[in-house]
């Protein structure tokens, strides 16, 4: 069986990954912790998790998919250029982001043209200096909160993404995604 990748940056959120690794168990699904090190990624709630693995040391062909958490602040992630060049990899494979790692796929190149969402609003982005072309199928947090989308994420392609207080469904369906099959009730859905 082939493994997930589950990519850690500081101030990552682990409420939003959560169920999606307890399916990834539940199933015997292995996966592999990365980070840019092998030195304590600090979650954003004081959670300290050291990776497996280095980005610089993935066999890609291990891997059919890639998790990609949220985070308090993921600045630095997106303008770490090894960390775009290590998600690049995963490109026609399955992924999943959730809340603001979406924005890892848009400056990776692997969400143009498609639909997502995010957890954050189009103008606090383009103040950031994204492209306006960038963010045009983006379905934003506000947009999000007053318009939901029925399933609670959007799956374009290979890609699945959400915002943050619709992780057990990202969950699930990532976990269908991937050819695993956990009843939602084991969540309380």
């Amino acid at each position: 069986m082939k493994k997930t990748a589950v990519l850690l940056y500081d101030s990552f959120c682990t409420f939003e990954i959560s169920p999606v690794l307890e399916i990834l168990a539940l199933s015997g699904k292995p996966i592999t912790i990365f980070g840019i090190s092998k030195q304590a990624i600090r979650s954003e709630d004081g959670l300290s998790v050291v990776p497996d693995e280095t980005i610089e040391s993935i066999d890609i062909e291990a891997y059919d998919s890639l998790i990609l958490p949220g985070a308090m602040d993921i600045r630095k992630s997106i303008e770490n250029e090894d960390i775009l060049a290590f998600i690049k990899k995963f490109d026609g494979k399955i992924i999943g982001a959730i809340s603001i790692a979406p924005l890892l796929l848009v400056k990776a190149g692997l969400l143009e043209g498609k639909p997502f969402m995010a957890g954050v609003n189009k103008e606090e982005l383009l103040e950031e200096g994204f492209a306006k072309n960038e963010l045009a199928q983006m379905v934003e947090w506000d947009e999000n909160l007053s318009n939901p989308i029925k399933d609670g994420y959007i799956i374009a392609g290979n890609i699945i993404t959400s915002v943050s207080y619709n992780f057990i469904k990202w969950a699930l369906a990532f976990g269908k995604m991937v050819g695993l099959h956990i009843p939602p009730k084991t969540f309380g859905m």
